[in-house]
Formats: C-alpha cells, structure tokens, sequence
C-alpha cells in the first residue's frame, strides 16, 4: 500500500466535510491510502483546533505546511480570492495540488497554474469531483448508453436565495470575486463538460437583484452588507458537440420548481440529480412513453430495455448525498499509477474559462468563443465499493 501524506490548508467551514469524508469514505483505494498529516491557517487558533477535533498529528501557518517536506498533496481550501497565489505558491514548493472551486479567478491564472504544474512534473486536481459520486455516474452512464438516443439540448438551473442563511461570513460570498457563477457555477460546468464535452461559444446576461444583502446566522444576524457582483447569470452555451444549454445561476431567488439539469435527446429526456451533490436518482421517459399513450394497439411501439434503478444502485453504490474527498483520493491514485486524474488540470482551466467567459459575454453583448478543450474524464468503473474510485 502507497501511502500518500495529505495536508489541509484553510480550516474553515468546508475543511470539516473533507476531513470527514476523507478519513471514513475516500481513505484508499487501488493500493493508495491517504494519511491526513497536518493542517494550517492564516489564524493558528483554528488550526490548533482542526488539529485536536480531528487527532490531525501536525499544525500552523500555511508557509509551515509548504516547507514540509513528507507532505506530497496539499489542499487548498481557502477562500477563492486566495486560491491562485496559495496555488502557485503550493506548486513551486514541489507540492502535488487539489483546490477547492473555483481553480482560479481568471483564465490566465488557470493556465499559468497548468503550465507550473506541467513544468515541475506535478498534478493538479480541482473541485468540483462529485462527478465521481453516484448521481452523476448513473446519468453519465444512462447517456452514454443512449436511454435518451443523441442529446439535442439542456436546461440547467441553480436557483436559491444565496448562504446567508446557513454561512457564518456570507458576505465573502458577494464579493468583486465571488458571487453565483464562481460559487456554484462550477458543478454545473463541470457536470456538462464530463457528460456532454467542451464548450465552444456563450451567448449570456446578468443582472444583480440585491444592492444589500442581510446576515441571518453565525454571531451577526441582522448585519447588512453590501454586493460587489452580479448574483444572476442567464447562459446559453453551444457545446463542441452542437447541444445547446440553458444555464441560469443565481443568489436571488427565493424559491424555484425548475429542474436542477435535464437533458433532452431525440428518443427522450434524462433528469440529473443536484450536481453540488454526490447521490441522487436520474429519471428518465422515452418516446414510447408518450407514442404509446396516443397510438392506436396494433402501432404501439415495443418497449426498450433499460436498467432499473436497483441496477444502477448496484453498478453505482451510494457514497452519501454531500461529500467531498473523491477528487483527493483520485488525484492520489494518479500520482502513484502514473495515469491522468479525473478531476485534472485540462478539466480545470476549461470549466475557469467557461466562467470568464459567461461574465464576458454579459457584459460585452457578444458572444464569446472558447479558446480551451477538454477531453472527457474516465467514467468510474462498474461495480466498485462505495468511496473506491480505482
């Protein structure tokens, strides 16, 4: 067994998930294990206490963690207007990277970072990796086999009211480099990428609903902040394969009955689960289940043999509904076995273009064309152990 040591950078809330998932669900997998060696903070203090909740054996400052020499993987958990010089400064220290979404803020610091990385013969690994959970595989599994025939369009919503109801420092969430489409925007983009392939061009509008926004938990209830960014974005992507995708993403709706993703294809339509999550069911109605209704009985159309959910439960067990740690533990594997990693570097700067891309296309009017690619991640093979990804 290849031990890979692990250390966490940024103590925050979302630290907490990965420490959870990584010790009880992705620990090892295909001869790897990952050893969560030490942890670190801007604030000591709550490195100290990551470290003692979670019998984490080292902790400190984030340049502390970078002069290790035992730690191979560090992850970047720190808020987004950190993560390309935490990044960089991670790569140029000989440390292998995974980060939290988004990668970067801006295309050219993703493919600065790729060509770090690339250069001093290191992987990059990226949020979002829920791709890797049960949801998603199922679906990407149900359209590669053709329950829906060839895929023609898509709609694609994150509709909430924004993390002030649950976050203890929302406002970091509005800000000149934040908001909707760096927050939540990725799961979406990455979802698509790895069922449907690149984008190629991006027509969209934005729009702000709120100048203010008012705290609702975590010590400052009542406290009004102001908003930096656009928190409503209406997309519409061409992919590489001609599909057209209707993206909306917004922290301003209080409450919506749109589908999280459905796909519509020439022989029917597949419902995605939540793509921010791991678990979850697709649903999917063929042709034959609207012919058949209006037919007359001598013209009715013979049903098609599809799996049934107990089957896809099998070849995709369930690794809980919200977890993080998949794109760890994959990323772990790929060091040791030599092989791309799903959740990669291509993947990264692709989905980080998308989104600078919507926001220029928002703002100038015009459509924008990708200048990136990305290939399709390796699906998770059939039948593996919850928390295996090898």
């Amino acid at each position: 067994m290849d031990v890979i040591k692990v250390g966490i950078i940024g103590c925050g809330v979302i630290s907490q998930t990965y420490i959870r998932d990584i010790r009880e669900l992705y620990q090892e997998s295909g001869g790897v294990r990952l050893e969560l060696a030490a942890c670190g903070d801007v604030d000591m203090e709550k490195a100290r206490e990551c470290a003692e909740k979670y019998h984490i054996p080292e902790y400190g400052l984030p340049e502390a963690l970078l002069k290790k020499e035992d730690l191979q993987i560090l992850i970047n958990l720190t808020p987004p207007r950190f993560h390309f010089e935490l990044n960089k400064q991670i790569l140029e220290a000989g440390k292998h990277l995974f980060c939290e979404k988004p990668f970067a803020l801006t295309t050219e610091q993703a493919a600065e970072l790729k060509a770090l990385a690339e250069k001093k013969n290191l992987n990059i690994g990226s949020a979002p990796d829920t791709f890797l959970g049960a949801g998603l595989s199922r679906s990407r599994y149900l359209l590669d086999m053709g329950v829906i025939g060839k895929p023609l369009y898509v709609t694609a919503n994150m509709m909430s009211y924004g993390v002030e109801t649950w976050h203890p420092s929302p406002a970091q969430f509005y800000s000149s480099s934040a908001g909707p489409l760096y927050d939540m925007g990725p799961y979406y983009l990455t979802a698509l990428a790895v069922m449907l392939g690149p984008v190629e061009s991006i027509q969209a509008v934005s729009g702000t609903g709120f100048s203010e926004r008012m705290a609702y938990c975590g010590g400052s209830e009542g406290k009004a902040f102001p908003v930096e960014t656009p928190t409503y974005y209406a997309a519409l992507l061409r992919m590489k394969n001609g599909v057209l995708v209707n993206l909306t993403v917004s922290f301003d709706i209080w409450k919506s009955g749109l589908p999280f993703m459905e796909i519509y294809g020439q022989e029917g339509t597949l419902c995605v689960p939540d793509p921010n999550m791991s678990e979850g069911m697709p649903v999917w109605n063929r042709k034959e289940d609207i012919l058949n209704k209006v037919l007359p009985p001598e013209h009715t159309m013979p049903s098609v043999s599809m799996p049934t959910e107990e089957m896809l439960k099998e070849y995709y067990p369930s690794t809980g509904e919200y977890t993080r740690g998949a794109g760890v533990l994959d990323l772990a594997y790929a060091i040791i076995s030599r092989e791309e990693n799903r959740a990669g570097a291509k993947l990264a700067v692709h989905v980080t273009e998308a989104i600078n891309g919507i926001m220029q296309a928002a703002r100038s009017g015009e459509i924008y064309h990708m200048r990136t690619e990305c290939s399709r991640p390796a699906p998770l093979k059939k039948g593996l152990q919850p928390g295996k990804i090898a």
